[in-house]
């Protein structure tokens, strides 16, 4: 069930939106929202719905209301009574507006960090929550004015945030026009008067800059009956003289790879996979996670392909995330999802199997409290999530991987994991990979062409590729020891 403030009023279930009732059973909600996993006083919610129309017996008028709330909403393990008030229990992931929060406090994070791009990924996931003014069916309605002022506060502190992130990137041009209506509505806000200049002085709109400084001070004098702050001031000295303090920093020139796993050796004949993967990582940077799984005989390259994704990730900014499955017997449950969330440590429960094997209730709030960790590690930084090896999985793992898969679709998380085709495939993955088939990648020999390439580019073109291709079977592990 997933709640939404951040426009009107909605609640929305497996079947769809649910219906909500009258006015007062919508404020009702709405208050208790508000003060989502907080005890709400009775009394105060029912000032707050009667306002000045209070019933004679208001106790049990709020009782009654509650009652239907607790139907309309079909869940018993929602709102709870307490001594003295009621309670709505709302898991922070399925409420739009602990969800913006989460969004712009990594963003304002990542900002303050460096990381520009990251942060303008996590302002744009926090903005595009919001379905319109906050409580737009409940505006008029007394107790939610201040409520609605706050929210919208937040909600532009955060576009003057990402706004922050968009002129940091040079997408001066871009955010113009926008900053033209928000200075509109909001004349006395300093910190959007300092971008618009800057914005337009980037443009190459200096004139306009240093019109819209004597436009915010004489609004800020004739409204407040202050002068422009000193950020301003100085924003509007350093105009006048052109100071090179303005310029967009150049993009760095340096060559130097990035830290981090990089793909080591040649990949030929992966065209098609590496577009579908590459494919798969744009759409996890924009928040529709994607998974694939890679399969073949040994040596036919299923590593080498997800370690040239994992080096293209990494040069656009994702964090990796590898775990590869235990050769050896004795390994604990869980081991490859172990190594490959390790970083994820502070944030992740622990990767125990509960003491019943049987007891499936655990597993599953095991898996939800993992899929809530590396929802929130990814919206600041999008992942690919790498595993490999999953022939030789533990049942727990498997289970696990499935789970999250399909998690998938509103993270940034790109997830992959390879394994050998064959009579020892564990029957959870053989069924999984029936079920996600069109997510299959199965990696086939090398051609006549690509064993040509590969021996051009290790420096052995002298072999005939016809004779190699014949003796190797096309498997890219027997092409390169025929030839190293």
């Amino acid at each position: 069930m997933e709640f939404r403030i951040l426009g009107p009023l909605e609640v929305v279930g497996d079947a769809g939106g649910l219906e909500l009732g009258g006015k007062r059973q919508r404020a009702l909600l709405a208050l208790l929202l508000l003060h989502a996993n907080q005890v709400v006083p009775a009394w105060r919610l029912i000032d707050l719905v009667w306002d000045d129309d209070r019933p004679s017996d208001s106790a049990k008028a709020l009782q009654v209301l509650v009652s239907r709330l607790r139907r309309a909403l079909a869940s018993d393990g929602v709102l709870h009574t307490r001594p003295g008030g009621y309670l709505l229990q709302v898991d922070a992931h399925s409420f739009d507006l602990a969800r913006f929060d989460e969004f712009a406090a990594s963003g304002r994070r990542l900002l303050a960090a460096g990381d520009v791009a990251g942060a303008r990924r996590a302002l744009g996931d926090a903005l595009a929550l919001w379905r319109g003014p906050a409580l737009a069916d409940l505006a008029s309605e007394p107790f939610a004015r201040p409520e609605t002022t706050r929210l919208e506060e937040l909600r532009l502190d955060a576009t003057e945030d990402r706004i922050e992130a968009d002129l940091m990137l040079g997408a001066h041009a871009q955010v113009v026009g926008e900053l033209e209506t928000l200075v509109a509505r909001n004349p006395v806000r300093e910190r959007l008067r300092a971008q618009q200049m800057l914005a337009l002085y980037r443009c190459g709109r200096q004139a306009e800059a240093l019109g819209a400084y004597r436009d915010a001070r004489r609004a800020l004098v004739d409204e407040l009956g202050i002068d422009p702050g000193k950020r301003l001031q100085e924003l509007e000295q350093a105009i006048l003289r052109q100071d090179a303090s303005l310029d967009l920093a150049p993009a760095p020139t340096t060559t130097q790879p990035r830290a981090g796993r990089r793909a080591a050796g040649i990949i030929v004949g992966r065209d098609r996979e590496l577009e579908e993967l590459s494919a798969a990582l744009e759409d996890a940077s924009a928040g529709r996670g994607r998974l694939f799984l890679i399969s073949g005989e040994s040596g036919v390259g299923k590593t080498r392909l997800a370690d040239e994704v994992a080096s293209r990730a990494k040069e656009s900014g994702a964090r990796i995330l590898w775990g590869r499955c235990s050769k050896r017997a004795g390994a604990p449950a869980y081991w490859p999802w172990t190594q490959a969330l390790k970083s994820l440590a502070d944030d992740l429960p622990e990767l125990d199997p509960p003491a019943d094997e049987d007891d499936e209730a655990a597993r599953f709030r095991l898996f939800v409290d993992v899929a809530a960790a590396l929802k929130r590690a990814s919206a600041g930084q999008p992942a690919l999530l790498v595993l490999d090896d999953l022939h030789r999985a533990d049942r727990s793992s498997l289970l696990l991987f499935e789970f999250l898969a399909g998690e998938l679709a509103e993270m940034h998380v790109a997830l992959v994991g390879t394994y050998v085709e064959g009579p020892d495939v564990p029957p959870e993955l053989v069924a999984f990979s029936d079920h996600a088939a069109h997510h299959h990648l199965r990696l086939g020999p090398l051609r006549r062409e690509d064993v040509a390439r590969f021996l051009e580019q290790t420096g052995a073109p002298d072999e005939d590729a016809g004779e190699v291709l014949a003796a190797t079977g096309g498997n890219p592990r027997r092409v390169w020891q025929r030839v190293r």
